[in-house]
């Protein structure tokens, strides 16, 4: 939904109103307390805000409130600038911090008041000269301050048109499975194009799909390769570009065995459809000959969201089990034989972490930091191979262009390679309305191709084969606006 306009909640009247203001230095956010109270016109007031409204989705906000009466209130800068949850992601439907156009100064929704009163401070009158240095300076700051209001309002022209100081605000919502690893090229992406603020909604792959379809974001994210009835669903054309290459791990916290379980296709779709029921079953422990497994019951944690990571998993299960094929398919949401939901990978690693006896299933990177036991997985030839950045590189060599409902890279010939290994995808409509937002998506997905894959192995992912990355490339290139191919700028490309 789109955010609230914030003019429709400014008080009628004219009673005077206290603005919280941020001040910024030349080094750093200040975290100095300061009192300013300030009155702007109801015209302007309403103007910054049908301005800060364009805005609203930006992730990097400050949040302000107006308060009535005439008494100054006090405004605290946080340490963080940053609206972010306690998973550390942005949140999403977050109510509206309203920037008007200019980073150092946002202003609360209610901000009509008719005049500009006296300021006041804490100093006392017994401090002599210096409360007079003191009343200096804080005039001095709040000229400042309307300053920079005066020129973030005007920056406005009218037409929605920004400054030229003004960055392009993105927003995208999808998959868990890369959430690490866009999060960190979201933010060193901006060392390329500073003014570019670009919110991500980790919600799943199936929601960033309908948010995509919907219009509601600029670009979505999924594990999972569009399906016929997503194409036929979406208002135009879509680019889905591969990022990355993960790998779908079955993780496992099993008493007394930290590492080196084996488990083929059959066995854990069994374990799966709540057939193989304790650790030490037969199936089990015939492929792990001089481990002691214990007679723990096993509990089952899957992914209750839809979810490309459900979509690979199911997938490679149905390739190796006829019974899960024809009892459960494949899909981002399955109706579970048994078990307990998580949502997101991260939910069903804390679901794993915490259950003794439990298996589940999600991305590899998010095994990695969380910890967990990863079983090696049987290949077709009859090896075992474990996840890794590079046994995951290795499956990635099949994977074929045009991008359709089948594509995947699951059971790699290749030696070594890992069985259940997956891309994830950017999804961007080919047809741009907006030059400014497709010049962005384009910059970004080019960097993310080129630069950004020097840094996927530090967050355990494997970067695109050269092959792929080329394609990729190429696919990037039918994004157009108006007609015309947008090239990447000379900035991502330098």
């Amino acid at each position: 939904m789109p955010p609230t306009d914030p003019t429709s909640t400014m008080p009628s009247s004219m009673e005077e109103s206290t603005v919280s203001v941020a001040l910024r230095s030349s080094s750093s956010w200040s975290r100095r307390r300061w009192r300013v109270p300030m009155t702007l016109s109801r015209s302007s007031a309403e103007r910054c805000a049908r301005s800060a409204t364009r805005n609203s989705r930006t992730a990097k906000t400050i949040a302000t409130t107006a308060t009535t009466p005439t008494t100054a209130r006090s405004f605290s800068m946080p340490t963080s600038m940053e609206n972010r949850g306690e998973s550390g992601r942005w949140l999403a439907g977050r109510a509206a911090a309203f920037p008007c156009r200019s980073p150092p100064v946002h202003l609360g929704a209610g901000v009509p008041t008719p005049r500009l009163p006296s300021i006041p401070t804490d100093a006392g009158s017994d401090r002599g000269g210096s409360m007079s240095k003191h009343r200096t300076w804080i005039a001095v700051a709040t000229v400042s301050v309307l300053a920079m209001i005066g020129t973030a309002c005007s920056s406005d022209n009218g037409n929605g048109d920004a400054g030229s100081f003004e960055g392009v605000s993105l927003t995208g919502a999808g998959a868990t499975f890369p959430d690490p690893i866009y999060e960190q090229w979201f933010r060193d992406f901006r060392s390329v194009e500073p003014g570019a603020k670009i919110n991500y909604q980790a919600i799943g792959s199936g929601g960033g799909v309908e948010q995509f379809t919907a219009q509601t974001v600029d670009f979505g994210a999924s594990d999972a390769p569009l399906q016929t009835d997503e194409i036929s669903a979406l208002p135009g054309h879509a680019a889905e570009i591969p990022t990355v290459l993960g790998g779908v791990v079955v993780a496992y916290d099993v008493p007394g065995l930290k590492t080196g379980l084996k488990l083929d296709g059959k066995t854990t779709a069994d374990i799966f459809l709540g057939a193989v029921t304790k650790w030490n079953a037969p199936e089990i422990a015939a492929q792990n000959p001089g481990v002691t497994l214990p007679s723990t019951p096993i509990a089952v944690v899957h992914r209750s969201d839809e979810s490309g990571t459900t979509f690979v998993f199911t997938s490679w299960l149905a390739s190796q089990s006829p019974e899960w094929q024809q009892k459960v398919g494949a899909d981002k949401a399955v109706q579970w034989p048994t078990g307990i939901g998580g949502d997101g990978n991260d939910g069903v690693a804390a679901g794993i972490s915490q259950t003794s006896g439990a298996v589940g299933y999600l991305s590899y990177d998010f095994a990695v930091t969380s910890n967990l036991g990863t079983a090696q997985i049987k290949r077709e030839d009859g090896t075992y191979v474990a996840p890794s950045i590079e046994s995951i590189s290795r499956a990635g060599g099949i994977l074929t262009f045009p991008i359709g409902p089948e594509t995947n890279i699951l059971n790699s010939a290749a030696p070594g390679a890992y069985p259940i290994a997956s891309t994830t995808y950017l999804l961007i409509y080919e047809n741009q309305t907006d030059p400014n937002k497709g010049q962005t998506l384009v910059d970004l997905a080019y960097w993310a191709l080129t630069k950004g894959q020097d840094m996927v192995q530090q967050l355990n992912y494997s970067p695109l084969p050269e092959k792929i990355r080329t394609q990729a490339l190429n696919l990037l290139s039918t994004v157009q606006h108006q007609g015309s191919t947008i090239q990447p700028s000379p900035a991502v490309k330098g």
